[in-house]
This record gives structure tokens, C-alpha cells and sequence, in this order.
């Protein structure tokens, strides 16, 4: 399987989340045939649980164990803490393998190295092709983004036109370089690009440049859309809810989806 890091590093607001989630369901309705569950989400965010409540469909709903359940020891076995969501589509349905994170009590929870790879090890029983990795963004110590950085295939970058967001995917850049897996970068995302604006005020330079200028890697642009946090608010799922049509950050996101399975192909399935 694949594991698959999206992180915009400390920053928070990137659309970091709104990505994960919209690129795993595309993989798994691209995959549906493929394996019974081909794509598993890992919803490490156990700050807000957006994800999560996403994948739900209800903030209310209850759920017997979470993975905060898991990595506060409260449960041993991490299978406990997956979900399962399944979509029909015509005649065709297809299913998204999830983990819940809500937790109320966020600050409590720690990532460890032991347990995450514990739960890796556990979700190569379902035999995904992909697992997607969501992690906090506020809040990420130096020893949880290395644990993450140290367990990943690859890493997706995701910055928006901002100093702050681009300094900070500079220092994951950084610390892949101190861990010598630098090799395992993506094309980074510049996120909710006004195109009306691509150019930053301050120095003159496009924020493709700027972004490129940190990660070696020219970016994917994937443009602002108002459609984005109407769908959102209505606790939708942006890739099920709009068409590519009328949305062009979603076009940009199935464009991203096309390069991702390209680049790093799914090895070892049957």
C-alpha cells in the first residue's frame, strides 16, 4: 500500500483537510473495481475531527471508538477505530475506509511512533491501495511530524498565497532533508490561488515561483472557488456534491488525482 502524507506543516487554513478527503474519495470511486476497499483515510486531526464529521454526515452521530480511543490505550485492537463509508452511484457503489477522530478531549492525545505503526500495520489487513494521511496542522510538534515523515511513501505539500504558509512547508522541506527523504515529495499544491492575483504584492513574484523556489518541484494550482465552503458548511463533500464543470478548483483536484495515480501507482495488489 501506499501511504500517502498531506501536510501544510503548522500552518492552519490551507484547505489541507478539504483536499485529503475530496482526493481520497476520487481514488476510491477511481479504484472501486479494483479491490473492495481500495482507499483507507486517516483522519489525524484530532483537534477539530473535520474529516471525520465529513465522512459522518452528523457531528451527533455516535460512534463506539475513536482513534483517540486507540492511542490513549484505551483500546487494544486499532481495526476498532475504522469506518466504513459506502456510496452508490448509478448501478456501481464504492467505499471510502476511514478512521474516526473525534475526541473531546484533543490536547490529551498523543501521536505515538509505536502505535501509529501499529495502526499501519493493521490497516494493510483490509489491503488498501492507498492510505491518505491527514494530520493535524496546529499543534504538530517536530517528533509527530518526523514519526509521519518516517512512516510515508510520499509527502503532498499544500500551501496557500501567504508568507506564513509558504515558510512553514519550508521547514518540512527542512526536516526531510535532515532525514534524507527528501525524494519522497510530490508536487506540492498551492491552494486557493485567486487568479486574479497570482502575484505577491510584497516581492513581485508569482506564489508558484515562491513555492517552487522551496520545494524544487513546479506546483499544482488548485484555484479559489466560492462553491468550496458553501459545500462545507452544508457538511458535503465537494467531489459528491459539485460537478468539474461549474467547479474548476475540483477540475484542478480530479487533475491532481490523475498525476498522483501516475506518479505512484498502487504495487503489490492483487
Amino acid at each position: 500500500m501506499r501511504i500517502i502524507l498531506i501536510t501544510s506543516g503548522t500552518k492552519g487554513g490551507t484547505g489541507k483537510t478539504t483536499l485529503a478527503v475530496n482526493m481520497a474519495v476520487v481514488l476510491a470511486y477511481e479504484l472501486r473495481n479494483k479491490a473492495q476497499y481500495p482507499v483507507v483515510l486517516l483522519d489525524l486531526g484530532l483537534d477539530s475531527g473535520t474529516a471525520t464529521m465529513l465522512l459522518l454526515g452528523d457531528v451527533r452521530a455516535e460512534i463506539p471508538y475513536t482513534l483517540a480511543d486507540y492511542l490513549m490505550g484505551r483500546i487494544p485492537d486499532p481495526l476498532s477505530t475504522l469506518y466504513v463509508k459506502t456510496w452508490q452511484v448509478g448501478d456501481e457503489t464504492f467505499r471510502l475506509v476511514f478512521t474516526a477522530s473525534i475526541s473531546q478531549y484533543p490536547g490529551q492525545v498523543r501521536i505515538d511512533r509505536y502505535l501509529l505503526r501499529g495502526l499501519l500495520n493493521a490497516i494493510a489487513a483490509v489491503s488498501p491501495f492507498y492510505v491518505i494521511i491527514d494530520p493535524p496542522a496546529l499543534g504538530l510538534s517536530y517528533d509527530v511530524l518526523t514519526t509521519l515523515l518516517e512512516v510515508s511513501n510520499n509527502v503532498v505539500l499544500v500551501a496557500v498565497p501567504d508568507h506564513s504558509s509558504v515558510r512553514a512547508i519550508s521547514n518540512v522541506v527542512n526536516l526531510m532533508r535532515e532525514l534524507k527523504v527528501e525524494n519522497r515529495l510530490l508536487r506540492p499544491i498551492l491552494n486557493m490561488l485567486n487568479i486574479k492575483y497570482p502575484v505577491d504584492a510584497s516581492t513581485g513574484l508569482p506564489w508558484t515561483k515562491l513555492v517552487r523556489d522551496v520545494v524544487n518541484i513546479e506546483p499544482h494550482v488548485v484555484p479559489y472557488d466560492e462553491l468550496f465552503p458553501i459545500v462545507r458548511q452544508a457538511l458535503e463533500i465537494e467531489s459528491l456534491k459539485l460537478s468539474f464543470y461549474e467547479s474548476p478548483a475540483l477540475d484542478s483536484i480530479f487533475k491532481y488525482v490523475d498525476y498522483l495515480m501516475e506518479a505512484v501507482p498502487p504495487e503489490g495488489q492483487k
